[in-house]
């Protein structure tokens, strides 16, 4: 009787460690697949252009998440297909999170970005473009009853800690390569949990807002212009989180139609 009962408790062992290694196995193959997908359909919803994904891991136990090969192309009409690439991101987790609607993350770091600069015309720029189609940062208006199956279909949202992203290098067309300092980004969502379209659109626009500060003195100044144009459009408040990296860009810029914030009237006139 020991010998059957012994039997059938190892028999079973083997089963459940089965039926775990079937789990691990099928994350992997579909689980890693769903956050690629998520990933991608909530940055082509807030940059209204396309976005690939080449790989994403999360690993289970060491509450971990990686991303590699994200790429985002440029909107129609330009002549380089792709906006922006950027080789890795690293994100530090709270695994017990991800059962809940809000996924906590201590860190998300994003190395090496290489971001394209096209002008079209006078007054445009691929940036600017894409900067104007993002979501604005006003408060959102009073949501109808039916609001809450809208949210869901977003995809799970996020508070995050702190987010730095490193290598930024900017390219512009018979110009030299513009390195932008680190960009730091703290307590993403501690308002309002954020959703991948939202972090997408603050990420862009704290690069936005580096290019704009620190391209002042390199970058022609019709792009400078339109970049700040861009950003007035997202409000006077879009940057708040992201820290001294373009914060005056955005001072009094409340008509977009003069094409600048004041401290971009202040660069013009130094210009003069």
């Amino acid at each position: 009787m020991k010998k059957i009962v012994k039997k059938t408790l190892s028999i079973a062992g083997i089963v459940i460690l089965a039926i775990l290694a079937l789990i691990l196995i099928l994350f992997t193959m579909f689980g890693n697949q769903a956050i690629k997908v998520g990933i991608e359909t909530g940055a082509t919803m807030a940059l209204k252009v396309g976005v690939s994904v080449k790989d994403v891991n999360l690993s289970l136990f060491g509450g971990k998440f990686e991303l590699a090969g994200l790429k985002i192309e440029n909107p129609a009409g330009y002549q380089h297909t792709e906006f922006l690439t950027l080789d890795k991101v690293t994100v530090a987790l709270k695994m017990s999170s991800l059962l809940s609607d809000t996924i906590e993350i201590e860190k998300i770091q994003m190395d090496n970005i290489q971001l394209t600069l096209e002008q079209k015309g006078v007054t445009t720029n691929n940036l600017q473009e894409i900067l104007s189609a993002l979501p604005k940062s006003e408060e959102k208006a009073p949501q109808p009853e039916a609001a809450p199956k809208a949210e869901e279909k977003a995809g799970k949202k996020m508070l995050i800690r702190e987010l730095v992203i490193n290598g930024v290098e900017v390219k512009v067309k018979l110009l030299p390569t513009l390195r932008l300092n680190p960009i730091v980004l703290k307590d993403l969502g501690s308002d309002r949990p954020i959703n991948i379209a939202e972090l997408t659109a603050q990420i862009l626009k704290a690069i936005a807002g580096g290019i704009a500060e620190q391209g002042k003195d390199l970058l022609p100044l019709d792009m400078i212009n339109s970049i700040g144009s861009g950003l007035a459009e997202q409000g006077k408040k879009i940057l708040e989180t992201a820290g001294q990296a373009g914060e005056g860009i955005l001072k009094g810029a409340g008509d977009v139609g003069k094409g600048a914030s004041d401290a971009l009237k202040g660069i013009i006139q130094k210009k003069d």
